[in-house]
């Protein structure tokens, strides 16, 4: 291995004196690679970043987990309140991956006034809510829970109705069959815009109290309970867990299950950024066969000469691949220097714009992490030095005598 070492380093450090034949294939094998690299971190970047943002964004307005009774599990409209709500918290909270637990119920109405009037989904909270929904989709300075006669509103929806903050804005929700429906007059404080084209098209944010005053409710009873994780990638099992927790008949459905549209769509950018890396991997392990075949045939002269004075085939195999490892490994630094560079000035300045009506999110969101950057260098690393083996081989069929000249 000394004398690979050795022969290598001697080879490498005389790269400058390429020759016209060797030099440009090379160059272009390390272009492969480092286009290879960039190509990969930006699939990696943007699509696991796209998977979290819209994950994260999707959870922060209605939890990880939803429990609610079972009347109400087909839809969103609550048709039946859950009771003991402090007895089920509590049990829900006894669970080790349990973040937050936020009482919320939703019930059908429609919004009217001089202008214009539309149907609206409300979402009756309290002071368990999280505020991650207020300074995550906030669009207005003060970002406080609405008090029992005040509501939050899409910043969309606000327009379509001209309304504006500090406006009295009157709700009408259903009531029995034989009477009128009944009214509520709120004070708008607040705009949100989610992104998700049906939420901010449809939903207004109020007190849960309203909604106890519509339907006889007591303050042990709520619509649904929406749980936040403090780890969400065992969605299915932690939704087994608090299932199996609560004693009572309620139905426990994880986010994944209630937009399924979603969460279909976002997998597969998963399954894009596992193709994107299998071929830019085998491209670039094709360009290195390509530049290190020509290495070989170029220096077969130096294979003959190490041959004669008795260099095992081994020995000068691991010669070519230290020079195919260290062609790979600056291809692999600027594709690194150049993809991060690009990562990081889109995480900074925001300068790719998405259209939030088909991606949900107003610019490429990034996600990259060192583990990541490492776990993909070194895969395409041993990758291409596994494809480069094959190469290496055609050195034991290269006969000294013929590259020395000299005659059997």
């Amino acid at each position: 291995m000394r004398f690979s070492w050795f022969i290598a380093r001697r080879i490498i450090g005389q790269r400058a004196h390429r020759s016209s034949v060797s030099g440009p294939i090379i160059t272009i094998g390390i272009i492969a690679i480092a286009l290879g690299v960039i190509t990969m971190l930006i699939a990696l970047g943007t699509g696991v970043g796209l998977q979290n943002k819209i994950g994260n964004k999707v959870a922060s307005f209605s939890g990880h987990i939803c429990v609610t009774s079972l009347e109400s599990s087909q839809g969103i409209e609550t048709q039946k309140p859950i009771k003991d709500v402090s007895q089920l918290t509590e049990d829900i909270f006894a669970l080790p991956n349990t973040k937050a637990v936020q009482s919320v119920a939703y019930i059908p109405g429609v919004v009217l006034n001089n202008q214009a009037f539309d149907g609206i989904i409300f979402k009756g909270i309290d002071d368990s809510f999280q505020m991650e929904f207020f300074t995550y989709f906030g669009d207005t300075t003060d970002l406080s829970k609405p008090k029992s006669d005040q509501i939050w509103m899409s910043h969309e929806l606000a327009k379509k109705l001209s309304l504006s903050i500090g406006d009295r804005v009157p709700l009408y929700f259903a009531a029995d069959a034989a009477k009128l429906p009944k009214r509520r007059s709120c004070t708008l404080v607040g705009m949100f815009t989610t992104g998700f084209a049906n939420y901010d098209q449809t939903y207004v944010l109020g007190h849960l109290d309203l909604v106890r005053s519509l339907y006889g409710w007591d303050a042990t009873q709520t619509g649904a309970l929406e749980v936040f994780l403090a780890d969400d990638t065992h969605l299915k099992s932690d939704s087994d867990a608090v299932y199996d927790r609560i004693d009572a008949l309620v139905d426990v459905q994880h986010i994944e299950e209630q937009f399924p549209e979603i969460f279909n769509w976002i997998r597969l950018f998963g399954t894009n950024i596992s193709l994107i890396i299998i071929i830019m991997i085998i491209v670039g392990g094709v360009n290195m066969i390509t530049a290190l075949l020509v290495l070989i045939l170029e220096q077969s002269q130096l294979i003959g000469i190490s041959r004669v004075l008795g260099a095992p085939v081994t020995a000068i195999q691991h010669l070519f691949l230290i020079q195919g490892a260290y062609l790979i490994g600056v291809g692999l630094f600027w594709g690194n220097v150049f993809g991060l560079g690009l990562l990081f000035l889109q995480q900074q300045t925001g300068i790719v714009s998405l259209d939030p009506a088909t991606y949900y999110v107003t610019e490429v969101p990034i996600f990259m992490d060192v583990a990541t950057v490492l776990w993909l260098n070194g895969l395409t690393m041993f990758v291409c030095l596994l494809l480069l083996v094959l190469p290496s081989m055609i050195i034991s069929r290269i006969p000294p005598t013929q590259t020395l000249k000299i005659n059997p």
